[in-house]
């Protein structure tokens, strides 16, 4: 398959590079210095989980004009996003927006003007220094889903792609609802962090935050069940609904000590605030929209 990829961050460098070691032809759309680090020593990442590095020539480009694709894998920031759309409405290829678009997938299905695609990636990591130092999330899969909710061709194709670069892949019939989900999950994480000047570390030892930061997910889920959300993967129903509490304050007392909790979580929020904001307002209108009310999350975001 022919995949441009806008955007050369983490998640864009990660899946570029995969995509290309399958064997797929993939070209980068990417701005400044980190253009000109691609055409200089291509697509460098090293896998934090087990040491391994890759270097990958690739194609990179400063717009998309002209490239022939057959997908177009628009993994940039949220803020970001309905602008990419209006950019690449007149292209011909399939394009599926990467990332958390929670509140924003009726506006880029109109921005584009036809049904377009969503996906969520099962990576994290940071950008230095020219190289990607990555983890896999082993624990979630990557998401993809029509606009329009079908299980269509085209999407069961790119899922079959993703699986092919070694990405277990999942399709959604509820983009929205899969990433309000993902927002309720990832939210209070990133809220508490800001409380401890994001160190993971001094979150993982602070037992009333986890606390409330484990509750807040809790009560958004119930929140979004009771608006008849049936998206929220069965790994975190799991973890936050049928386990007791004491296990999922165990869990990530666990991983935010480790090198998870910098990779997965804090160098994300640290990079990212103004969406960490918009997020949480989405979160916060699908929450209104139920019959139940999330106090622990209020007090995240007030406090």
């Amino acid at each position: 398959m022919r995949i441009l990829v806008v955007g050369a961050g983490v998640i864009g460098s990660v899946y570029a590079a995969s995509l290309l070691e399958a064997g797929h032809t993939v070209t980068v759309c990417a701005r400044g210095r980190r253009l000109a680090e691609l055409r200089t020593g291509g697509l460098v990442l090293q896998d934090a989980a087990t040491g391994r590095w890759t270097t990958e020539k690739v194609d990179a480009v400063a717009t998309p004009d002209g490239v022939a694709c057959d997908l177009v894998i628009v993994a940039v920031r949220r803020d970001q996003m309905v602008s990419a759309a209006r950019q690449l409405a007149a292209m011909e290829a399939d394009a599926m927006f990467f990332g958390n678009a929670a509140g924003l997938t009726q506006s880029l299905a109109v921005a584009m003007g036809h049904p377009t695609m969503f996906g969520f990636p099962a990576a994290a990591g940071v950008l230095k220094d020219a190289t990607v130092r990555f983890v896999p999330i082993r624990a979630q899969k990557t998401m993809v889903a029509d606009s329009d909710g079908r299980r269509s061709a085209r999407l069961r194709r790119i899922a079959e792609t993703f699986d092919s670069a070694g990405f277990a892949t999942t399709i959604s019939t509820d983009p929205e609802g899969w990433l309000t989900a993902h927002a309720a999950f990832v939210v209070p994480i990133q809220l508490a962090l800001r409380r401890v000047d994001v160190q993971p570390r001094r979150l993982a030892a602070d037992r009333a935050l986890l606390t409330t930061m484990v509750r807040a997910t809790r009560q958004a889920f119930r929140a979004l069940l009771s608006a008849g959300n049936a998206e929220i993967p069965r790994n975190l129903r799991a973890l936050y609904l049928l386990m007791p509490e004491r296990f999922a304050l165990w869990y990530w007392r666990k991983t935010l000590s480790g090198p998870r909790g910098e990779l997965w979580f804090a160098a994300h929020t640290r990079a990212a605030p103004e969406e960490l904001a918009s997020l949480a307002k989405a979160l916060r209108a699908a929450i209104g929209a139920s019959a139940r009310t999330a106090p622990d999350l209020e007090a995240l975001l007030t406090s």
